[in-house]
Parts: C-alpha cells; sequence; structure tokens
C-alpha cells in the first residue's frame, strides 16, 4: 500500500493517451453545460393568451412562442396551474384602462417564469399600461433559484448509472436466470438507499421537499430504477465499455437537455430536442409536478421512465438468450463451451520414458508416438 505500482509498460504513450481522454471529457461537459445553461432566452415558449384580439394575432408573429387562446382568465389560470402551459397573459380591450395581468409559474423553470414575465412588460409597455405579475407556483425560500431539485435528479441518475456499470464488474454478466434475479434485486435495494439518502438531505438537510417526503423518494427510486436498469442491460449487451459510453451521455447530454433549474423552454431546440431522447426531464418534470403543482401532468413523465425501466429488462433479456444460443451451438458442434481452454494429456512411448504431449479430443481414441 506504499507504492502506486510499477507503471504501465508504454508509460508516456498511455500518459498521453490517458491525458487527451479526460481533457476531451472535460471540454465535453463543459461545451455541452455552457451552450445549454449560459445564454438562455426564450424559444418556443408555451404561453396562454385571452382578450385582446388585436394584440393576440400582433403575439402570432413572434416565433419565440407558442400561444394557445383559451375564453377567460380563469382558463389562463387553469392551464398554468394544470401544466399545460408555461405562463399565461390576459389581455385588456383598447376600451379599458385595467392593467395586463400575467400568469408564471417559477416552479416550473425560473428562467422560463421570468421570461413569460418580461412578455407580459413588453405588452404593457407597447399599450401603454402596467403589468401585473401573478405567480402560480412560487419557489420556497429555501430554493429561490429552483437548483436543489434538478442536483437531486442530477445524482439520483449518476448513481444509478455509475453503481449500475460497478455491480456489472463485481458480480459479473448476467447469463442465468439466477444472475438476472440477482442483479434486479441489488439494482432495485441499491436505487432504493440511494434515493432515501438524497430524500433525506433534501428534506431535513435543506428543507425543501413541499410536499410528503415519501413521495419525492418514490420519484427518485423509480429516475434510479431506471436509469440504472438501461445502464445493466447495455452492459449486459455491450460490455462495461458501453455501460461507461452510456453513462457519459447521461452527464454530458441527458443533465443538460433537462433544462436544469432554468426550464426547457429557454433552451435552443438541439437540446430541447435531446429532452426527449434522456430520462433526466421526464424526472425533473415529475419531481416539480409533484412539489409545485399538486400532481398535474404526470402521467407522461411516469411512462417515458417506465419505457427507460422496461428497455433495460428487455436487452438484459435479449443479451441472455444470444449468450445461451452461442453456448448451444458450440455444444451441438462438438467444440469447447466459449472461452473454456482445450485440455492436454500426456500417453507413454512404446519404447520407454519418453514422453509425447496429446491434445484431448473428444473421441474416445487415443494418439500415441511411434518408436
Amino acid at each position: 500500500m506504499t507504492s502506486e505500482g510499477p507503471g504501465s509498460a508504454h508509460r508516456y504513450r498511455n500518459l498521453i493517451l490517458g491525458a487527451v481522454a479526460i481533457l476531451l471529457l472535460a471540454m465535453a461537459m463543459l461545451t455541452s453545460y455552457s451552450s445549454a445553461f449560459g445564454h438562455p432566452r426564450p424559444n418556443d415558449v408555451e404561453l396562454a393568451v385571452t382578450g385582446d384580439a388585436t394584440t393576440i394575432v400582433a403575439l402570432e408573429q413572434q416565433d419565440a412562442l407558442e400561444l394557445t387562446v383559451v375564453g377567460s382568465p380563469e382558463e389562463a389560470r387553469a392551464a398554468v396551474r394544470d401544466r399545460d402551459v408555461d405562463g399565461a397573459v390576459v389581455l385588456p380591450s383598447p376600451a379599458e384602462s385595467s392593467a395586463v395581468t400575467t400568469y408564471i409559474a417559477s416552479g416550473g423553470g425560473r428562467a422560463v417564469g421570468q421570461a413569460v414575465s418580461g412578455i407580459g412588460d413588453s405588452i404593457a409597455a407597447n399599450i401603454g399600461t402596467t403589468n401585473e405579475t401573478t405567480d402560480l407556483a412560487p419557489l420556497p425560500g429555501n430554493d429561490p433559484v429552483g437548483s436543489i431539485e434538478f442536483y437531486a435528479i442530477l445524482f439520483a441518475g449518476l448513481g444509478a448509472a455509475l453503481g449500475a456499470t460497478i455491480f456489472g464488474r463485481i458480480l459479473g454478466t448476467v447469463d442465468t436466470s439466477s444472475k438476472f434475479v440477482e442483479r434486479s434485486v441489488v439494482l432495485v435495494v441499491y436505487t432504493a438507499a440511494l434515493a432515501g439518502l438524497i430524500t433525506l438531505w433534501i428534506n431535513a438537510g435543506l428543507e425543501a421537499v413541499t410536499v410528503n417526503p415519501g413521495a419525492v423518494f418514490a420519484v427518485l427510486w423509480l429516475t434510479g430504477a431506471a436509469i440504472g436498469g438501461a445502464v445493466t442491460g447495455v452492459a449486459a449487451l455491450g460490455g462495461t465499455i458501453a455501460a461507461l459510453a452510456m453513462t457519459l451521455a447521461l452527464v454530458i447530454l441527458g443533465n443538460t437537455s433537462s433544462g436544469g433549474p432554468l426550464g426547457i423552454h429557454v433552451l435552443n431546440d438541439f437540446f430541447q430536442t435531446l429532452y426527449y431522447v434522456f430520462p433526466q426531464g421526464d424526472a425533473l418534470d415529475l419531481l416539480r409536478s409533484l412539489q409545485y403543482f399538486d400532481g398535474a401532468a404526470m402521467s407522461a413523465p411516469i411512462m417515458r421512465l417506465g419505457i427507460w425501466a422496461v428497455g433495460g429488462i428487455l436487452l438484459t433479456l435479449i443479451a441472455m438468450l444470444i449468450r445461451n444460443r452461442r453456448e448451444a451451438a458450440a455444444r451441438q458442434q462438438g467444440g469447447p463451451r466459449p472461452g473454456s481452454g482445450a485440455a492436454t494429456a500426456t500417453a507413454p512411448s512404446s519404447s520407454g520414458p519418453e514422453l509425447t504431449a496429446v491434445t484431448a479430443s473428444p473421441t474416445p481414441h487415443a494418439t500415441t508416438s511411434a518408436p
């Protein structure tokens, strides 16, 4: 334990390769996170509007907005509370002297809420009135930026992915039904412990849980099980390298495409597309729906996380089937099982003490050397 070992046989070559790999990883993470979060601006913001038709027509020309016209202020509020839209604007008629009313939901993404509020301010300035903004899903005082949910999902996913990869190296290949059950039990217990520790910290340590902690635990457990199960399936089919590659993709692209504390509709088109590819965005939306929206719009995220979990199971079963068929084919051909070596034996010569090595054959006949 007093030495780091003899080192690599090709010290400087491997040193350069290792350094380049780490630098590329660091730059990939920097590029992804800075591109996603460095310059947020409205992009396909979903906005409910009601009131003056002329102003609505002008808003429809804005490429950054996706408008939903509703019939009343009450419908506009309900659309925000149900997570059908990111915010809502109630427009007064030209004959009225009342203010513009804007409804935002900071719990769905702080930057998106600020963007919707800014849209209301801009409309009010253009028609010569004021804007009154109401936050229908405010962030708690212990998490005014809305970052704690993001970090909870980030580390639940990262811990599950790394755990699944390491368990594969420790427990070996999932190639039998008993090993499949063993790995499933290990993964379920591990992700439950991971979700429990994260929930304990953000609830007791940070006091940032606004609902029943059991519900938050369930979301984090589902997140860990879905991501861990998917990584397990990829590892069973493609090996440890494939599992590590998937883990890196989750870290570099999955976390940023979730929108983080900002919200998905201030990211560019590239990351908004990746939102539907990786599971972190669904997990974050699910947690926010519990925390700030009384459980609204939970069905779709649960279904997509379930697809990830089921996909991992199917990949694992497919890998088991492929291995079993290969081994059965090898046995039918009379050769050794994949990975087994050929046995050797020696037989005495008829002329005396000389010995000749003979390779064992599946046939009952042995061959000896001539005198």
